[in-house]
């Protein structure tokens, strides 16, 4: 029986962990350009409510008089300007190619086992060892990656706004069968601006907030180029880039916070010889969309993609007439 018969639905993605053992290959190295190398630039809107990106910091106000916010967390800051880190894209972004591409279970508590031998975290040793699709990518344990975000910046004027959310804590059950995401459902509104126990207040921004940045990739196949496509939330329908769902940033993701909508702005592209290296091909335009249309079947033809996981991830992530829930569950 459920601790709250009455609690309303958790906003649970839950993605199988395939019983077939992921597709380990040996790595790509670094001393020599191979494959693709370049640079993707790219845009992001903001398609939930909010989006919140904290980093531990928080402002207070001495005097709330309990009507108004008292403290609350801040979105991340870089020279005093708003800013999504590289490192919260990657880590977004390195779960959802976990979860499509049947990689390792990387991330998981001390206390938590994983159910299937086969995706226990992979080891490197050295050039030979035998790495997932996302570890091959990301990197892990002495084997750097080849896949790296900038951080991006907003455009355009974007004013953040304080926001009440129900606290946030640990899950308390894990299912070591399925990979957790969060749905994009409607976030509630709390509505009493004052200062309550088992809430708190976050610096967030709007729908339709734009952010610019881009992804670099160094030394890929056009099969993992096009794995990284389909986590951005992209695929190919009908012989064109369509957006397949929106990937979900920052924290508050079980608020409901987080949906981003990424669209190709610019791609650079880098081969061996000196000549390319200091003049790259630049593509833009429905030129992108083309090379793009490419990877994205490249990664199909190379088996690259789990089809059952992304069919599963691509129907959570649709947004529901739902609300989330706003109290803790």
């Amino acid at each position: 029986m459920p601790r709250n018969p009455n609690a309303e639905p958790k906003p649970f993605v839950l993605v199988h962990i395939p019983q077939e053992p992921p597709d380990r290959r040996s790595v790509a190295t670094h001393e020599r350009f191979r494959g693709l190398t370049g640079r993707l630039e790219l845009t992001f809107t903001v398609v939930s409510e909010y989006l919140f990106v904290g980093y531990g910091a928080y402002e207070f106000d001495p005097n709330h008089g309990n009507r108004r916010p008292d403290v609350w967390y801040t979105f991340y800051r870089r020279n005093d300007q708003l800013c999504v880190p590289s490192t919260s894209l990657k880590g977004a972004i390195r779960a959802i190619v976990e979860a499509i591409s049947n990689s390792c279970v990387l991330q998981r508590h001390r206390r938590e086992q994983v159910a299937s031998n086969h995706h226990q975290p992979c080891r490197f040793r050295d050039e030979k060892s035998p790495l997932c699709p996302a570890c091959r990518l990301f990197g892990t344990t002495g084997y750097r990656g080849r896949v790296h975000f900038t951080d991006f910046l907003p455009q355009g004027e974007v004013q953040p706004t304080v926001v009440k959310i129900g606290e946030l804590w640990e899950p308390k059950r894990h299912d070591p069968s399925r990979r957790r995401f969060y749905a994009r459902k409607t976030f509630q509104s709390v509505g009493n601006p004052a200062p309550q126990q088992g809430f708190r207040f976050v610096e967030a921004v709007r729908r339709e907030a734009k952010f610019r940045g881009a992804l670099l990739f160094e030394n890929v196949s056009e099969a993992e180029l096009g794995l990284l496509l389909h986590a951005l939330g992209w695929e190919l329908e009908a012989g064109s880039v369509q957006i397949a769902f929106s990937p979900k940033l920052g924290g508050a993701k079980p608020r409901c916070f987080g949906s981003v909508e990424f669209r190709p702005v610019r791609l650079r592209l880098w081969s061996g010889n000196v000549n390319a290296l200091l003049n790259p091909q630049v593509v833009q335009g429905k030129e992108v969309l083309s090379l793009l249309s490419r990877y994205l079947q490249a990664c199909r033809d190379d088996g690259l993609l789990h089809g059952a996981s992304w069919t599963a991830l691509k129907e959570g992530f649709q947004p529901k007439n739902e609300r989330c829930p706003r109290e803790v569950y």
